[in-house]
């Protein structure tokens, strides 16, 4: 819950908002506005006019007397039309100013520049037309729009933590939220669109706002999770579009490549550098961080783009659909699951004679299996799938750190020419192999036997 406190032309409100649902830019939140008490020229709360909102709940539960103070202010110019479309009336405000943290020792502040539509009477299909419209002036009469998924009283309380901004993560909880046995697929997978657009659009704007690698870590697993949905359940017809399909495509391309980089200058490098002499070593990651500079440049372009505006709209527009009739998620669990599994055992055999190409097909595989368990999950045991997971999770350790080897291999021409450096390197990614082909047989090897928790 956020407590505000607002001075507007001469008068006080007090506004209690709580956080809610959304996809993405588009929230839902809880709000109870009212006037709020002056004295000497100064707002003062009078939390006996907020009785009908949740707030006394909530100071209830705490163990000593609650003592509210504020914690940051915003400061803001604000610009406000009505735009009336149809059966719709949506409120435009541009707020330019900036948050400060009230502490004197504390002298953080965050600028403000944004665009906010609120739905006042209509349908929410409203706001994204309206938003489109937006997207067409921006970049030509206006500055470029980028989705942001936190509020300004979000953005308040990180900046005057003292812990840094975190990564929004990607958990199977989180997609899984709200899906029951009885889901129909059609419906679960405008759910996990809906997440995943939410965790994308915080993670592209806290890499913006903070440049945290595991943001694009995040954004990306997110994107998966999102791409595998749709390949699971659009065979049972869930329409979606496939423009918007070949969108999430690109950037999550985009986000692959930055984070390639980052997992080189950050892991397989250093752990590569004790097999080579230290100048050489020293001279490969400072490539490399270069390499990463302009992975990141590129992403931040793309993540700044009408493009990818246009692909996080056009996903909530999707959401906002009726979901046509469609299989129940209990009714496709086993067929699919038992489908998954076969073609991942059968594009595993002879594991160690496959070569590296045929490797990182079982890992796309082994990945597809473990994000359809977890939408699954539901309709499943909780104990023979926790274990089925424990086994899939170790054997995606041994493929990921043999794919980690081969990406060096791949990559190693963009950073040297060295002939021996090569030979080094082959040599490293040779001496780590053996033992992660080993690992990767055994986990096959134990799937291949443990008793499938969807039968």
């Amino acid at each position: 819950m956020t407590l505000r406190l607002r001075r507007i032309d001469g008068r006080w409100v007090q506004t209690l908002k709580t956080g809610g649902g959304g996809a993405g830019a588009l929230s839902r939140r809880g709000e109870w506005e009212t006037p709020a008490r002056a004295l000497r020229g100064q707002g003062r709360l009078d939390l006996a006019r907020l009785a009908a909102a949740p707030l006394d709940a909530l100071l209830a539960r705490q163990k000593r007397p609650a003592v509210l103070r504020p914690v940051f202010r915003t400061r803001v110019r604000r610009a406000q039309w009505v735009i009336e479309r149809a059966e719709a009336s949506v409120e435009v405000a541009l707020d330019v100013g900036e948050i400060t943290g009230v502490r004197a020792r504390d002298p953080s502040r965050e600028p403000i520049c944004e665009v906010e539509l609120e739905l006042k009477k209509g349908e929410p299909a409203a706001l994204i037309e309206l938003a489109f419209e937006l997207l067409d002036l921006s970049g030509k009469r206006t500055p470029m729009l980028t989705p942001a998924a936190r509020s300004k009283a979000e953005r308040g309380y990180q900046l005057v933590a003292d812990s840094p901004a975190t990564s929004a993560k990607a958990s199977s909880k989180v997609f899984t939220d709200g899906l029951t046995p009885n889901t129909t697929t059609s419906l679960a997978l405008r759910k996990v669109v809906a997440h995943g657009i939410a965790i994308l659009t915080e993670n592209v704007e806290l890499m913006l706002r903070y440049g945290d690698p595991e943001c694009v870590h995040q954004a990306r697993v997110a994107l998966r999770r999102v791409r595998s949905a749709i390949r699971l359940f659009d065979r049972e017809h869930c329409d979606v579009p496939p423009a918007f399909a070949d969108e999430l495509q690109w950037f999550a391309r985009a986000l692959g490549h930055a984070r390639d980089w980052d997992v080189m200058t950050d892991e397989t490098l250093p752990s590569l550098a004790g097999s080579i002499d230290a100048v050489r070593a020293h001279a490969l990651i400072a490539k490399a961080e270069q390499r990463r500079a302009h992975a990141r440049r590129r992403i931040r372009s793309a993540a700044r783009s009408s493009r990818y505006t246009a692909l996080i709209l056009n996903g909530e527009r999707w959401c906002m659909t009726s979901p046509p009739r469609a299989a129940l998620l209990a009714a496709i669990a086993a067929p699919t699951l038992q489908r998954l599994a076969t073609k991942l055992l059968q594009a595993a055999r002879l594991f160690s004679a496959l070569t590296r190409e045929r490797r990182h097909r079982v890992r796309i595989f082994a990945k597809r299996l473990r994000y359809a368990l977890d939408l699954f999950a539901v309709v499943l045991p909780k104990q023979a799938t926790a274990r089925y997971i424990g086994v899939l999770a170790e054997l995606q350790d041994a493929l990921g750190q043999l794919n980690d080897a081969s990406v060096a291999l791949s990559v190693l021409p963009q950073l040297s020419r060295s002939a021996q450096l090569k030979k080094s390197v082959r040599a490293w990614s040779e001496a780590r192999g053996p033992e992660r082909v080993r690992d990767a047989e055994r986990n096959l090897l134990k799937l291949s036997t443990l008793r499938t928790p969807w039968k």
